[in-house]
């Protein structure tokens, strides 16, 4: 049986984020405010660049490789933005919460960007 990359994506999401959560609360103890706030914005931005990702897949495949990496320096810019106005830099440890999610849900959106792609060649 074949997972749906849908299904697969949401799931790792949700994933991600209560191994996440669940490091932040109980072994760091910090509070999970910014977490939640962090991940809100995680989750509308990701949502977004899969929605837009679906959307030129469907207006110009032939440029969806390009098109993804545009997302992905604007996800950064994104969240260079965000990380000043949530102060980051006062959580002890902020590069580890903050930059291995960012790339999880990179990584993310690529595996579903190629899955997406290799559909396309097959039809």
């Amino acid at each position: 049986m074949k997972a749906n990359p849908n299904i697969l994506v949401t799931i790792l999401f949700f994933l991600t984020f209560m191994i996440h959560f669940s490091l932040w609360k109980f072994v760091f103890h910090l509070d999970e405010i910014i977490i939640i706030k962090f991940y809100l914005f995680l989750s509308v931005m990701f949502m977004m660049m899969i929605t837009l990702i679906i959307l030129i897949n469907k207006v110009v495949p032939e440029f969806l490789g390009l098109s993804v990496i545009g997302l992905i320096l604007l996800k950064f810019g994104l969240m260079y933005l965000i990380r000043k106005k949530l102060n980051f830099e006062v959580i002890p440890g902020y590069k580890f919460h903050f930059i291995i999610p960012y790339f999880v849900l990179t990584t993310l959106l690529t595996y579903y960007a190629i899955k997406l792609i290799n559909h396309d060649k097959k039809q």
